[in-house]
């Protein structure tokens, strides 16, 4: 009467298999490991969020957004289901204008990965739903001038990180990160080592259509997409160095 997988308790997250999991939240996990990969890294200069971007054929790729404005001084980066990522970034954007509202001041990273991950751990702790399938990389520039990274991931749990990589392949890009990653290097050298990783975590050519990147600078202390062009900038000395 059970499925093979879970014997069971994979039937709603109010259930504890007899060796203390709860498999409908790694089922969660689970999808998070097959999106596309998605990277943070924190430097001395700022911020950058990079992610892959999964385009259809005869996708329009300008559709296709993995990395979010949250406020002026904050973005986020996911990876897992897409549905589950706008409904949390939704929840994160009126976080930032309440906190504003109540505190007279732009609200910390750590305020936004908190309140998501409430939201998160209320999903694993009762039936008739299902966990967030999806993991976030909180970037900002607080008030007080530093640079700020949290991940969250689908269960309700946040770290503070100096770099990190979520989704698909992220163990061999985290190796590659982990080795070359210094935390006074510029935010253009952070960038270039954020697209390494991710040639790392896939055999893809990287182009601007398949690309995203955001930098948040603590001189500006500004959420900036980078355009096409100065994406591609980036992509062209980077391969020709490889080649």
């Amino acid at each position: 009467m059970f499925g093979i997988s879970g014997a069971g308790y994979d039937m709603s997250t109010s259930i504890f298999s007899p060796d203390g999991r709860i498999f409908a939240a790694e089922y969660a996990k689970k999808a998070v490991e097959q999106g596309a990969t998605s990277i943070g890294i924190l430097v001395e200069e700022g911020i950058v969020l990079l992610a892959e971007k999964k385009v259809q054929p005869l996708q329009e790729p300008d559709s296709v957004e993995k990395i979010s404005k949250i406020d002026e001084h904050v973005g986020v980066a996911t990876s897992g289901l897409m549905a589950d990522a706008r409904k949390l970034i939704a929840e994160a954007r009126v976080k930032a204008q309440s906190y504003w509202l109540t505190f007279e001041e732009a609200v910390p990273a750590e305020a936004l990965a908190e309140h998501i991950c409430d939201l998160k751990a209320q999903f694993t702790q009762g039936g008739g739903a299902r966990p967030y399938g999806v993991a976030m990389i909180f970037g900002s520039v607080d008030h007080d001038g530093s640079p700020k990274l949290y991940v969250t991931d689908p269960v309700g749990t946040y770290w503070g990180f100096l770099a990190s990589i979520i989704g698909r392949g992220a163990a061999r890009a985290g190796e590659y990160l982990e080795k070359r990653y210094n935390r006074k290097m510029s935010l253009n050298d952070a960038i270039e080592l954020a697209l390494g990783s991710l040639r790392e975590a896939g055999d893809k050519d990287l182009t601007p259509e398949t690309v995203e990147i955001a930098k948040i600078p603590v001189d500006t202390r500004t959420f900036q997409k980078l355009s096409d062009s100065e994406i591609k900038s980036f992509l062209q000395p980077t391969k020709s160095t490889k080649d």
